[in-house]
Order: C-alpha cells, then sequence, then structure tokens
C-alpha cells in the first residue's frame, strides 16, 4: 500500500469544539472534562479525578490507556460497546496492534497527548470481514499520572456515527482503520502543529 501525509482538518480550543461531535459520548466526554478542567483551575486533570458517574450514557464507549513514552500504550479499560466491535484488548499495546507502517505516527499521536499535552477528535472508518465499514469518531483526552512507570493517561470516547442504527458485528472481525479527518483539540497547553497523520494514498 502507498502512504500519503495529511495535516489535521482544524485546530481548536477545548470550549469550542462540542459543535464539531457527531456522537453523544464523545460530546459528553468533552463537557465532562471541561468541568473537571475548571474546577482544576485549568491544570492538567489527574486520571483519579476523572468521575465516571456523570458519564453514565458513555460509559460503553470508554478506553482508558496507559501511555509510557515512547513504545507503550496499554489498554486498562475496554467499554462493552467497543469491545463489541473490536475485541477486548485490556492488557495489550496498542502499538502492536497497528500496521507496521503507521506505528511511528500512532506513537507520536498517542505520546503528543502526554508530551504537550492536547487532545485530539478523529473520524475514522472501520473495516471488518465481510466487507462490512463503520464510520467511528473517538475523542481522546490527557490525564496526569501518579503511577510509577506511567508517563500519563489517555482516555477516550469511542463511537460509531449513527450507534443503534445499525446490524450487529457479530462473528466478524476487525481489519483496518483508516483515519479520514482529525481535529487537534489545545487545553490549554497548545497543540504539536508539526503533525501529520499517515493515510492511504489515493488511487
Amino acid at each position: 500500500m502507498n502512504w500519503a501525509t495529511r495535516r489535521p482538518h482544524t485546530i481548536v480550543a477545548l470550549a469550542d469544539s462540542l459543535p464539531l461531535f457527531h456522537t453523544a459520548p464523545c460530546r459528553d466526554l468533552a463537557a465532562a472534562y471541561l468541568a473537571l478542567q475548571a474546577a482544576e483551575d485549568g491544570r492538567l486533570p489527574a486520571k483519579s479525578r476523572l468521575d465516571v458517574t456523570a458519564l453514565a450514557r458513555a460509559v460503553p464507549h470508554l478506553l482508558l490507556c496507559a501511555i509510557t513514552r515512547p513504545d507503550k500504550c496499554i489498554y486498562r479499560v475496554v467499554g462493552e460497546d467497543v469491545k463489541s466491535r473490536i475485541g477486548n484488548r485490556s492488557g495489550r499495546n496498542y502499538y502492536d496492534l497497528v500496521p507496521a507502517e503507521r506505528r511511528a505516527t500512532a506513537m507520536q499521536v498517542m505520546n503528543m497527548l502526554v508530551d504537550v499535552p492536547c487532545a485530539w477528535r478523529i473520524e475514522i472508518e472501520q473495516s471488518f470481514s465481510g466487507g462490512v465499514r463503520r464510520p467511528v469518531e473517538a475523542l481522546a483526552l490527557p490525564l496526569a499520572s501518579t503511577q510509577a512507570g506511567v508517563d500519563g493517561f489517555a482516555v477516550l470516547a469511542n463511537c460509531e456515527i449513527g450507534h443503534g442504527e445499525r446490524a450487529s458485528l457479530f462473528g466478524v472481525t476487525l481489519l483496518g482503520t483508516n483515519v479520514l479527518r482529525r481535529d487537534l483539540i489545545d487545553i490549554g497547553f497548545g497543540v504539536d502543529e508539526t503533525f501529520e497523520d499517515l493515510v492511504p494514498a489515493p488511487e
């Protein structure tokens, strides 16, 4: 496969990002994070400060990953809806599941959650066996770590666009993911304006 780079679609402040979201779980997570940051006087919130009881309808769509630079992003929590699409990846390193050509880009985009720190929103297309394709929206936000050996955490909402209107994925296998759009989100510390996604080149 031939690859091409793609700049983020837009750079936006978190407070201005809510109109971008197509799915309620991503919107709910963004709003809850805004409230948490306000309570923390703009500081980067710690993982222990995230209250999932305020995210009832988002919980099945949430993931929590522990990031240790440069090459570890371990799934700690995988919501039930996400499991139904990609399987239970708890305890696995996300980078081990990324095609070799895209691995460096995947590390860069996850590590910048910790390094900057910033957030991002993506629209992706997931491809499954049997020719099934599904559009998905995801939001990734950083959380500070107080845990030895973990540089930071990422909490993500990951939800099908049009969730609840599609047939079951029972018996099919996730084959790949293509990034259709990425928005970088400034949570008060700037963004990495040099970042580019690696995507399949147009045929």
